[in-house]
């Protein structure tokens, strides 16, 4: 399942800290930690948000009855645990402290002397990265699965079993028509629910005319998906859960409607490679990469698109709409006719089509026309030039420009993460402070890696 796969668990820090928290009394392995604070307030839950390890050496603890209060604040406060550093102000937890901690639920742990609390929060870094490039692998290889699924023999039924399996639920089509294949519902254990979940579709999907709608299914939250073909409704995607869907599994289950899309469309409509660009330039681009991979389709990362009329010899990926043939090309290809858009993300290539399609009507037949680069790449050529200040400019914007954590991330001191900010802003010629050139570097920054 894909729902919580970024959120680090306490036992997960506690391993990831390598000896660093060391626990004193019994803990909740699975409970979430939010962040890493330091603080030597007697009273910090003003300061917390919840779920965080709070760290302090414990100046203010007592070793007497005075102490309840300071865990019983930690408790009211919902800190995930708390870690006492040895060696400044006590070499053990004071007497009675840790029965206080296991008595009010704040699982407690300390930090062996000589060992830095940076230790901890640079151990609560690495592991929210590796979760998070873990969960982006697992995404893309359910996302693998539901491609593959569409490439079957009967691929409705296997597109219903791998978004089911990929949600820890239960996953239904239910078409438009007969001529839309027979309504299905998995895991089959399920499928008495199936009359029940077409005549929540009825009521609540088809009859509005919604994008997507939400019903309560046999205890069940489900959400129904609309699979348009050709300007009508071929059928709905409906998925069910014990729990409301997480980003990660909607964004699954467009992917999964994408592919429906396709199976539904009418046979000869397009060919594989025609629905990878299709796919692509309609904005599904998870379901284009899955598809592509699970087709052996070499689809670019930075594209161009390309505009010309639907006579001559066809582009492979590309497809036709509204008269015009749009085109995928890699960054380095040469078109001799048409508009060409300047290079761009694949995700990025619905809006670039726009600009090349405005570019194509505006012309005049002759020739070849090509967008200029956006500005964001000239940014990223300037930064080229210096592979220290395009690391320290996506560590920056990555910790929200803030500058002691965009130290900690490159391991410099801070007044060296000033510099080379200074510098990169110099060679790019506009302040990262600005909102506008914050987002859009950020999102190219983290395409192009």
């Amino acid at each position: 399942m894909l729902h919580n796969e970024r959120v680090p668990s306490l036992a997960a820090l506690v391993d990831a800290a390598d000896g660093a928290l060391a626990p004193v009394t019994p803990f909740p392995p699975a409970r979430i930690i939010s962040g890493v604070h330091v603080s030597e307030l007697a009273a910090p839950g003003r300061y917390l948000a919840g779920g965080e390890l709070l760290l302090t050496t414990g100046i203010p603890l007592t070793g007497h009855d005075g102490d309840a209060a300071y865990v019983a604040s930690l408790a009211a406060h919902d800190v995930g645990a708390l870690g006492l550093g040895l060696g400044e102000g006590w070499d053990a937890p004071p007497p009675g402290f840790a029965a206080r901690c296991a008595d009010a639920g704040v699982a407690l742990f300390v930090v062996p002397d000589g060992v830095p609390f940076l230790a901890v929060s640079r151990a609560l870094m690495t592991l929210e990265r590796r979760l998070e490039r873990d969960a982006g692998l697992r995404a893309a290889s359910a996302h693998t699965r539901l491609a593959e699924a569409a490439t079957g023999d009967e691929p409705r039924p296997a597109i219903a079993r791998a978004i089911a399996e990929a949600v820890g639920g239960w996953a239904a089509w239910v078409p438009a028509s007969r001529h839309d294949g027979a309504a299905l519902l998995h895991p089959p254990a399920l499928a008495g629910m199936l009359p029940a979940v077409i005549a929540d579709v009825e009521a609540s999907l088809r009859r509005s005319g919604a994008a997507a709608a939400s019903f309560a299914s046999h205890g069940s939250v489900a959400v129904a998906f609309p699979v348009m073909t050709g300007g009508r409704m071929g059928g709905a995607l409906v998925i069910g859960s014990g729990r409301p869907l997480s980003r990660a599994d909607r964004q699954l289950a467009l992917t999964a409607v994408a592919l429906l899309r396709m199976v539904t469309a009418p046979a000869g409509a397009a060919s594989p490679v025609e629905w990878v660009a299709r796919l692509a330039l309609d904005g599904e681009t998870a379901a284009a990469r899955s598809l592509a991979r699970a087709g052996g389709v070499a689809l670019p990362r930075m594209v161009r698109v390309a505009v010309t009329g639907v006579d001559g010899e066809p582009h492979p990926l590309s497809a036709v709409e509204d008269g015009m043939r749009l085109a995928l090309l890699d960054v380095d290809d040469v078109s001799e006719a048409g508009a060409v858009s300047a290079p761009v993300p694949l995700d990025e290539a619905p809006a670039a089509a726009s600009r090349a399609i405005a570019l194509w009507r505006s012309a005049d037949g002759t020739g070849a026309v090509t967008e200029r680069p956006r500005r964001v790449e000239l940014w990223l050529d300037a930064l080229d030039g210096s592979p220290g200040l395009r690391d320290a400019v996506r560590a920056h914007l990555s910790s929200s420009q803030r500058m002691e954590q965009t130290a900690r991330m490159l391991g410099v001191h801070r007044n060296t993460v000033r510099q080379r900010i200074a510098a990169a802003e110099r060679v790019m010629g506009v302040p990262l402070t600005d909102p506008d050139v914050a987002a859009e570097l950020w999102l190219a920054l983290r395409v192009s890696r």
